[in-house]
């Protein structure tokens, strides 16, 4: 039987009581054992954000054209079509780190203890992540300190989009207009999805090409993880300057 060649597939052996489903007229089971492909979703979830990405960049550039003279309905509709696609940029991002994250974990064997503390004290979803992808890639402390400050920012943006209730109502200066907007039109629009996407891929990108696990089948999945996200970062939606970090809400 051929084997399925896939750059995002980590083939794994099957049991030996696996076998093939053929999917024809009588959906009869295939005689022949096969390879179990995975297909790893972290890619797919990075091309989606970029993609994102582009549509937001296209958006942002018809809301600075719409700004100039049209009217207010027209304004508010080129701001919403600029914060929906930011923010799915913002958040299909963090699914691409959740994506990475889910292969890792099942590599790394955590304390009980530790599992115990994180549940009690309701520890952020980005410190696990981090605590978690340091004992895997047996990183420094300075390079966990890095990892952490990039999904701290990734994850609060995530969390905004998820649950916004603390936000509420608020309205705040536009930093690119000059009005006071929606506080989601000022997280969510083109230049902080650019960041986050960027800050994403990057992180992604780093890992799979320098990492050191020892667990020698992760070590197998970064390969082929690299050999996806490396050519996502001729992307031309990532080509746009930007400043060093997303806009807080005091910054705007």
């Amino acid at each position: 039987m051929s084997r399925v060649s896939s750059s995002r597939a980590v083939t794994e052996p099957n049991p030996a009581d696996a076998w093939v489903v053929a999917i024809g007229e009588d959906a009869e089971p295939a005689s022949s054992p096969a390879s179990h492909i995975q297909f790893d979703v972290c890619p797919t979830w990075l091309e989606l954000a970029i993609r994102h990405l582009s549509d937001a960049q296209v958006a942002q550039g018809a809301r600075i054209e719409t700004w100039r003279d049209a009217d207010e309905h027209s304004k508010t509709g080129a701001l919403e079509w600029e914060f929906g696609a930011s923010i799915q940029a913002i958040v299909t991002s963090a699914i691409a780190v959740d994506a990475l994250y889910a292969v890792v974990q099942t590599r790394v064997s955590l304390p009980q203890s530790l599992i115990d503390e994180w549940r009690d004290e309701r520890t952020p979803r980005y410190i696990q992540i981090s605590e978690v992808l340091a004992r895997a890639f047996s990183l420094e402390p300075k390079n966990q300190s890095s990892v952490g400050q990039t999904l701290a920012e990734i994850f609060r943006f995530r969390d905004l989009a998820v649950d916004p209730s603390a936000k509420m109502d608020a309205r705040i200066l536009h930093p690119e207009l000059g009005v006071g907007v929606e506080w989601r039109f000022v997280y969510f629009r083109c230049e902080n999805a650019l960041l986050i996407v960027k800050a994403t891929l990057r992180l992604v990108a780093e890992l799979a090409a320098a990492g050191k696990p020892k667990d020698a089948d992760l070590q197998k999945y970064l390969d082929a993880l690299w050999s996806s996200v490396e050519p996502l970062k001729n992307a031309n939606a990532l080509r746009a300057q930007a400043p060093d970090g997303p806009t807080n809400a005091h910054q705007a």
